[in-house]
């Protein structure tokens, strides 16, 4: 295969490096970029690039570095992004504004300085969250409004790179085993040593926590998806993958219903 060449942002977490290696597996030349890169790649086709992409003058700079090499992407993948588990009155401004910042604000940021690299026919892969299509979940605050405003951002992005053949895929991803899951347990316990209203109820939260953590789903199946993908002449609009059966249950019913469920289960 000639070089194609593909940005990958979040490349060094969980679910990053699996994409990178599946990319690498079919043959393409990777810009693996993140915040802190390391040696984990020990490829030819893997080009390290630390970017921060709340940064402009980062990514301008990672822009300049792509340039060297290439003036055409196949492909932009974003995936890099955050996670806060937090009650929408109790938590900081500063949280909210610092995930904004990244999980939405990255990916615009990023899809933005990297246009002139796309050519027709190419994509744009923004990873969302399977939360983005849900109600909203108490304590999710953050994280799900982040997602759903990048939901919203990537459908319109899509319609006007329409006009240019230039593809905008969604997904929404539910949980894998990577290091997110960890930091989800870890944010839980900060939340609970730090409410002073909510203690009880996420004491509650603590077995559906659990539940979630007791996943084991390999992020290596999420980086056949990207691959599938890349390879589809005419890909979905949005792809879902590993979706949680109980928050698709629950956002099924009426939003009153729900709020009773709630009540009912979390008081």
């Amino acid at each position: 295969m000639e070089n194609k060449y593909i940005l990958v942002t979040g490349a060094y977490g969980g679910l990053g490096k699996a994409v990178v290696n599946a990319l690498l597996s079919e043959g393409y030349a990777v810009f693996a970029s993140d915040i802190k890169v390391d040696d984990s790649f020990e490829n030819e086709r893997v080009m390290p690039l630390q970017m921060d992409v709340t940064s402009d003058f980062s990514i301008k700079r990672a822009y300049n570095t792509i340039l060297e090499y290439t003036d055409s992407l196949y492909a932009i993948i974003n995936l890099a992004g955050i996670f806060y588990l937090d009650s929408i009155v109790e938590g900081s401004e500063e949280k909210l504004r610092k995930i904004f910042e990244i999980n939405f604000f990255g990916t615009y940021k990023i899809n933005k300085a990297f246009m002139s690299f796309l050519e027709m026919n190419k994509s744009r892969i923004n990873i969302t969250s399977e939360l983005a299509g849900y109600s909203p979940q108490p304590f999710m605050g953050y994280y799900s409004i982040s997602k759903k405003m990048l939901d919203a951002y990537s459908d319109v992005l899509r319609r006007e790179l329409n006009y240019l053949n230039i593809k905008v895929i969604k997904i929404h991803s539910g949980s894998f085993k990577t290091t997110l899951l960890t930091k989800a347990s870890d944010e839980y316990e900060k939340l609970f040593n730090e409410t002073v209203n909510y203690q009880k109820q996420l004491k509650k939260l603590k077995f559906m926590m659990d539940k979630e953590l007791e996943k084991n789903n390999d992020p290596k199946k999420f980086g056949k998806l990207i691959v599938k993908i890349l390879e589809k002449k005419n890909p979905k609009i949005c792809y879902k993958i590993n979706r949680s059966k109980a928050l698709r249950l629950m956002s099924s019913l009426p939003e009153k219903l729900q709020d009773k469920l709630y009540l009912l289960f979390i008081k």
